[in-house]
């Protein structure tokens, strides 16, 4: 079965309330009533119920739906989200005045049900700008008590006839961090480590360089090297290599010329790159080059799941970005 359709599974036994703020995009209601005609999730559309209903119905589309709807525009609703902003901000200087001027924002106003947890996540960014959902994200949601970073991957899959190395492989973070410290290269990894086993993946990880096994002094090579050694040490019994080349990470004989002395059987399914720009070039070279599906990016270390769309994404882009989040969901 494949990796897709087990997730799929996996939430419809989950079924958690999953929260599309942008429901005046035609894509978003079409992802968002195949996702509760199929039982993915729970699926809460924030905007007026008659209004959306009403454009269903011009649609022919009305029948056979479960969704929920929460509305922003109800003045008793927004007062008590507004109150809520006020005390998760007052320390940083915001107002009481300030938040009811905020709450207007689709995006404050979805992070703000995903905090109160009157949702259990929130998939958005089909037309708000990634800077924007993840900035508000960050200041409503944070990070998970067992993180000091937020990071991403892309969840990358393969067709058959490109699959030698493996239908799903992990790349991160390809989205969030330019030029991770050391430190911050190891929580990356760890953070990777932890969704590919959320999504039933047994992770093989390769921490990236553009040297194997220290044969270049550099302090981009070290960096790698020492975020190797951390994750080591805190997670003991995790099947990692590192500082390694692509290639070797992959290949059992050319890693077998590279780094004879290493106890890892290749291929890596967990890639760790070393900047954003190694990254984000790298899956998108492989997108585009092999024809294997990209799904994301899926963000961790958040406090609770809030995932961005790309504003170029499809239907069948947010409904898999749904089943994503809703397997991240407790």
């Amino acid at each position: 079965m494949a990796l897709l359709e087990k997730l799929t599974n996996r939430a419809q036994k989950i079924c958690p309330r999953i929260l599309l703020p942008e429901s005046t995009d035609l894509r978003v209601i079409q992802a968002a009533l195949s996702l509760s005609t199929e039982k993915i999730a729970k699926i809460v559309l924030l905007g007026n119920e008659d209004e959306i209903c009403s454009q269903l119905e011009q649609s022919g589309e009305r029948k056979g739906h479960n969704i929920e709807f929460i509305d922003p525009k109800d003045k008793k609703l927004r007062n008590v989200y507004a109150k809520t902003l006020f005390e998760r901000r007052k320390h940083k200087g915001l107002g009481l005045n300030e938040s009811l001027d905020l709450v207007n924002d689709p995006t404050v106003f979805a992070m703000l049900a995903l905090h109160r947890d009157e949702v259990d996540g929130v998939v958005t960014g089909a037309i708000t700008p990634s800077q924007k959902v993840l900035g508000n994200a960050l200041r409503i949601i944070g990070v998970s008590n067992n993180n000091k970073l937020v990071s991403s991957f892309f969840l990358m899959m393969f067709d058959q006839n490109h699959q030698k190395y493996g239908e799903n492989i992990i790349f991160s973070d390809c989205a969030m961090n330019i030029e991770p410290t050391v430190e911050e290269l190891a929580e990356i990894a760890q953070s990777a480590f932890k969704s590919a086993k959320d999504l039933g993946i047994k992770p093989k990880i390769a921490m990236l360089s553009f040297s194997t096994n220290r044969n270049t002094k550099h302090s981009q090579v070290e960096k790698v090297r020492l975020a190797t050694s951390i994750c080591k040490t805190k997670l003991p019994d995790v099947d990692i290599v590192g500082n390694i080349q692509l290639d070797a990470a992959l290949e059992s004989k050319v890693l077998q010329i590279k780094y004879p002395e290493v106890t890892f059987v290749p291929p890596a399914n967990v890639l760790i790159f070393p900047n954003l720009d190694a990254a984000n070039i790298g899956y998108k070279l492989v997108q585009r080059f092999s024809g294997a599906k990209a799904f994301g990016p899926i963000l961790q270390g958040m406090a609770k799941p809030v995932n961005d769309l790309s504003r170029g994404c499809s239907v069948e882009e947010i409904f898999n970005t749904v089943v994503i989040t809703a397997n991240q969901c407790k």
